[in-house]
């Protein structure tokens, strides 16, 4: 795998400048990108990189799916950049975004750090669990016990990992979240319960608390750090900054270790009970139907992110039951796509295909990882999708019906079968054998028609045509040609052509009559589309979005349709440069490669309203 893959993806997409919020997930970078046109514009090029598997385009993002080296892809996408894995500090609104998918970014985003630690216990864990079980290891012995400390360390600190994860999605002190979650599974908080448990009531300053056993539980540090971070966002507001290094830790503890005992611990400890004791009650309802169910559809659960809503669920059944119905589900799944990734291997007569194929294949056997395949193979034929939902449901009711328990949180993969090691174990594998043999044989049977996929390839790569248009300058000031520009990923037009400013004045204008369709919360730069299809960004200075939106105006929001001539933005001119700031000011048309040609029409001083650029079909 190219060691630049990072820097080429970053390149493609349009720059650090184009990108408002980039993470990653096991297998996927996930960006949100100020005009995705350029980026879809690249998808052929994205794809053909060697160590991309697929790109994919949904839910507002831009993910471009890797494997499991997407860790080492993304710290070179973001090295030597002003990205990171949180929100830039330019950010674009999102005010449409669906809140159910913000939710599954937060979750996402909190456990995905953790997921490696997770897998490499598990197997850990189960490893010990087989020697014991074959008498290799005495549960009596010292090696034991420190075997087993160690791969259920995760588990016991579980509380205080997940506040450190939190904390850098939530943007709050993660050492002082840390320390939160750590007081309560302190010796000394432990010992407050006595003999009696959950439930014992104490009381601080005359305020009654009930106390829970927090070791191992997952909800109650993701609700305590995300009232930390308003409570330290409150705090440093009126806290003078010079004395900010000493209260507001003081003060954070001081209320949120007696608030999270007395509140968010025991509501999150019963909510995490409560839906570790539905899930049981199903199963043991009837494990079949809710088995091949669970099986049936947790592909298409990963597809859309939705994984991340019910990981917490089975992470918190392993730390507190000791075992979990859910996982052995999934692992259905995963083989039953593993058995359509082989089908396909053997209906395709595209050798690039079948090569492929084994290399998802064996992502899913050894590192239980299956976005290759659903990407790659699923999604793009359709036909092996329904496979691997054939192959997980009946798979998956065989499992359930047979009440196969995980003992860890694990992907579900060959390398991580130690996990399952039990009184169910063997019914466990027979159903990974069903899933496995039934998406393959459905896969076979309903063929996959590569034809259709590169017609519609093709199709999805045309481009839209645009019409003529003049672009007025929306700002008074000494124009030069783009390649003036003082920063250099603007001055080389690798993200459009345009025109440079030296503003006279702090006011924007509307250069043509079109909707706002980008507008930075720093509001430094905006993003315009006209009527006609011409996508134009106006980005005010240098490095301004350091300024965090002092000095800068707006007065429109994303979304608003408006009218050539239109006061959009005010910038303090003066107050900027007093600053240290370049004012210079960039307006490219971010769409450019639509057109024959952009050009500029008139350079030197000009007011606002004046005709600046030629854009022609």
């Amino acid at each position: 795998m190219s060691e630049n893959l990072g820097k080429k993806i970053l390149s493609l997409v349009g720059g650090q400048d184009n990108i408002t919020n980039i993470t990653h997930c096991a297998t996927r970078l996930r960006m949100r990108l100020a005009n995705s046109e350029i980026a879809h514009k690249n998808k052929a090029k994205i794809e053909s990189l060697d160590g991309v598997i697929s790109v994919v385009e949904k839910a507002g993002q831009f993910q471009v799916v890797i494997g499991p080296a997407v860790p080492q892809i993304y710290d070179q996408l973001i090295e030597n950049t002003d990205l990171t894995s949180s929100e830039n500090e330019h950010t674009a609104k999102e005010e449409n975004t669906n809140w159910f998918l913000k939710l599954m970014d937060v979750i996402g985003g909190i456990f995905t750090p953790l997921l490696p630690l997770f897998a490499g216990s598990g197997v850990f864990r189960g490893l010990v669990l087989l020697a014991t079980q074959l008498n290799w290891l005495s549960t009596s012995s010292s090696t034991y016990h420190i075997l087993t400390v160690a791969s259920t360390a995760v588990f016991y600190f579980l509380p205080i990992m997940l506040a450190v994860t939190a904390a850098e999605k939530f943007k709050c002190d993660k050492f002082v979240a840390a320390a939160i979650m750590g007081a309560l599974i302190m010796p000394e908080f432990m010992k407050l319960m006595g003999s009696t448990g959950n439930g014992t009531v104490v009381h601080f300053f005359g305020i009654p608390l009930v106390l829970m056993t927090y070791t191992s539980t997952v909800v109650p540090a993701i609700l305590a750090t995300w009232c930390l971070s308003y409570l330290e966002k409150w705090l440093r507001s009126w806290i003078p900054t010079n004395l900010q290094l000493l209260f507001v830790p003081l003060i954070s503890l001081f209320v949120m270790v007696p608030l999270t005992a007395g509140v968010f611990g025991p509501f999150g400890v019963y909510v995490g009970e409560g839906i570790s004791n539905v899930i049981n009650w199903l199963m043991n309802l009837n494990g079949w139907v809710a088995g091949a169910l669970i099986g049936g559809v947790w592909n298409i659960f990963v597809i859309f992110g939705l994984q991340w809503a019910v990981n917490p669920v089975m992470i918190n059944n392993i730390s507190s039951l000791g075992y979990d119905y859910i996982v052995p589900l999934t692992c259905a799944a995963n083989f039953g796509m593993a058995g359509a990734t082989l089908g396909t291997f053997v209906r395709t007569k595209d050798k690039k295909m079948k090569a492929y194929s084994i290399s998802a294949l064996l992502s899913i056997f050894f590192a239980g990882i299956t976005e290759p395949a659903i990407y790659g193979i699923g999604i793009r034929y359709k036909k092996p999708l329904v496979g691997a939902v054939a192959g997980g449901a009946v798979g998956g009711a065989i499992i359930g019906g047979m009440k196969a328990k995980a003992f860890a949180f694990v992907f579900g993969g060959l390398t991580t079968l130690p996990a399952f090691v039990g009184k169910t174990f063997i019914p466990y594998c027979v159903g990974l054998l069903a899933c496995f043999v039934v998406g393959c044989v459905v896969t076979m049977v309903l063929g996959i028609d590569e034809n259709n996929t590169e017609q519609a390839a093709d199709k999805s790569d045309s481009v839209q045509p645009v019409s003529d248009e003049s672009i007025l300058s929306p700002i008074s000031g000494e124009i030069e040609d783009l390649t003036q520009a003082h920063d250099p990923a603007f001055a080389d037009g690798s993200m459009g052509d345009g025109f440079v400013i030296e503003p006279s004045s702090g006011d924007v204008y509307a250069p043509f009559d079109g909707e706002v369709t980008m507008l930075f919360n720093t509001k430094h730069a905006i993003g315009l589309t006209s009527d006609n299809g011409v996508q134009v960004m106006i980005h005010i200075g240098i490095d301004t979005v350091k300024l965090n939106g002092e000095y800068f105006e707006s007065f429109v929001k994303q979304g608003d349709k408006i009218k050539q001539g239109q006061k959009l933005l005010h910038f303090d001119l003066n107050e900027i440069k007093k600053a240290g700031y370049d004012c210079s000011t960039v307006v490219i048309v971010m769409n450019t490669k639509d057109y024959q040609s952009v050009e500029l029409l008139n350079a030197g001083k000009n007011d606002h309203g004046s005709a600046t650029l030629k854009v022609q079909v």
